[in-house]
């Protein structure tokens, strides 16, 4: 059987996760990535990938055609295909090719900002073009369906084994972290709070210029770095607490961190959600969640005191983990299970 990933590109954690995994299982896999023909240093490159228009997207979906009749796929999986036209999907159908779709963000949600109306444009005149869409969270699941599409179902994220793994005998130098981007949703408020409280707390990640506690979070906690690849995983077990703020953006429910937390052993706390709490990580035994801030602060001070806790419950989440499957493998697993049951 012959998979063709479709993808961005410019992220490991991604088609190429898909590809390599798929490879392990015995597939034939090739991965065509579209952000390689973007010098987003040129104005011209920047206007065409943002409102996707111009020779480049025109070039994009010729190659795919391309390669597809050159490789001959038994299945087609694209990845957020934000650039990919509809008739192209048509095209490749017309083969005896099955396309698949995968979207990690949420190309109903009515946050996005008006500017940024086109990035799901050709994505939403190609839904009924696609033999089959895989949802990231159960929101999507009804969405696809409001508009008369049924041919869809649940896939999560995933952690990758070889990325995000428990590092014995680490020596813990964070009571708690939070790596991720910033989003206008109050949570630079919530650390704050948590630095009034004298709470010895390491912020990372992207974005986090743009809030208004940007010069106050510097002073008291130094530089805000980026994390990638190795330092990413190290971080995450050297920290007794990692957090977990939930995207509004895209009306998240889980994110990809509820499952690269508990794969190192770390004990997580994330905001609340009934996905959460009743579908993936037991409250008080497997993780901890947080209502309010006021809540998020009585946790932490209590478990940093019982430390035994921490560990107890970072270990319990880590095997409620591996005994569900949330590893990229299980991902591709379900996907050919779709293709093998529903499909073919």
């Amino acid at each position: 059987m012959k998979i063709l990933i479709i993808s961005e590109g410019r992220y490991v954690l991604y088609g190429d996760a898909f590809e390599k995994t798929f490879k392990k299982l015995g597939y034939e896999a090739k991965h065509f990535k579209w952000d390689v023909y973007f010098d987003l240093k040129k104005t011209t490159h920047k206007i065409q990938n943002k409102f996707l228009i111009g020779p480049i997207l025109r070039k994009i979906n010729q190659d795919i055609l391309s390669i597809s009749h050159d490789f001959k796929p038994d299945l087609v999986f694209v990845y957020r295909g934000t650039h990919v036209y509809p008739k192209t999907i048509k095209e490749i159908k017309k083969s005896g090719a099955k396309v698949f779709g995968y979207n990690n963000d949420d190309p109903f949600s009515d946050r996005y900002k008006l500017l940024d109306f086109r990035l799901w444009s050709l994505y939403k005149k190609s839904i009924f073009e696609y033999d089959w869409i895989f949802s990231y969270r159960w929101k999507n699941i009804e969405d696809y369906k409001h508009i008369g599409y049924h041919k869809t179902s649940l896939l999560r994220s995933y952690y990758i084994k070889d990325r995000n793994f428990y590092i014995e005998d680490i020596n813990k130098k964070y009571d708690v972290i939070f790596i991720g981007h910033f989003e206008d949703d109050g949570r630079d408020e919530t650390i704050k709070y948590l630095l009034d409280n004298d709470i010895n707390i390491k912020l990372f990640g992207t974005f986090w210029h743009k809030s208004k506690y940007y010069n106050f979070f510097i002073n008291k906690m130094g530089n805000i770095e980026s994390l990638y690849g190795e330092e990413y995983n190290i971080t995450i077990n050297q920290a007794k607490i990692a957090l977990v703020f939930l995207s509004k953006l895209n009306n998240d429910t889980y994110t990809r961190r509820c499952f690269e937390i508990p794969a190192t052993k770390t004990m997580m706390l994330s905001e609340y959600t009934d996905d959460l709490a009743k579908n993936l990580f037991v409250e008080g035994k497997e993780a901890e969640y947080f209502r309010d801030k006021n809540e998020l602060l009585e946790k932490i001070k209590f478990y940093l005191k019982h430390e035994k806790n921490i560990k107890d419950t970072g270990k319990h989440g880590y095997k409620r983990l591996l005994n569900d499957g949330h590893e990229v493998s299980s991902r591709c697993k379900d996907i050919i299970k779709v293709y093998d049951e529903y499909i073919n």
